[in-house]
């Protein structure tokens, strides 16, 4: 299951680390494609509130050795799943979500057309969806 990692602030980093961390401009790209908006350091998620559980997280999903980016926040304005997050690919120069879900983002080994399958879990889901690639994008 991903972790959720606070990363205040947003703006203050050093480029890419040892760990694989996104620079500063790279997260504001990121965020920008995942839909929140931006307004010079501050990122706010859709509720307008300033996305302070915001995290960033590189993961090579279809194991080509090009790094998806995953964008992850939570709290109480995602509703009972208490989280959300887009998986953004980059397409030439361009990030581009391929999955948006409310819930929490947990690979699996399971594969379509390369990519890994996603679970999407959270409190009170019942049967929980799972993501499967279908040639351009998750479905579920």
């Amino acid at each position: 299951m991903m972790a959720f990692k606070v990363l205040l602030p947003l703006l203050g980093a050093a480029p890419v680390t040892a760990d694989g961390a996104l620079t500063a401009p790279e997260r504001i790209a990121a965020a920008k494609a995942a839909g929140f908006r931006v307004q010079g350091a501050n990122i706010f998620n859709e509720c307008d509130a300033t996305a302070d559980m915001i995290s960033f997280e590189r993961q090579d999903l279809n194991g080509d050795g090009v790094d998806e980016i995953v964008v992850a926040d939570g709290g109480a304005c995602y509703g009972a799943a208490g989280a959300m997050f887009v998986v953004l690919r980059k397409v030439d120069t361009v990030w581009q979500p391929v999955l948006t879900a409310r819930g929490i983002m947990s690979p699996l080994p399971a594969r379509h057309d390369g990519w890994r399958d996603i679970e999407i879990g959270g409190p009170g889901f019942g049967k929980i969806p799972v993501a499967r690639w279908n040639g351009a994008r998750y479905v579920y």
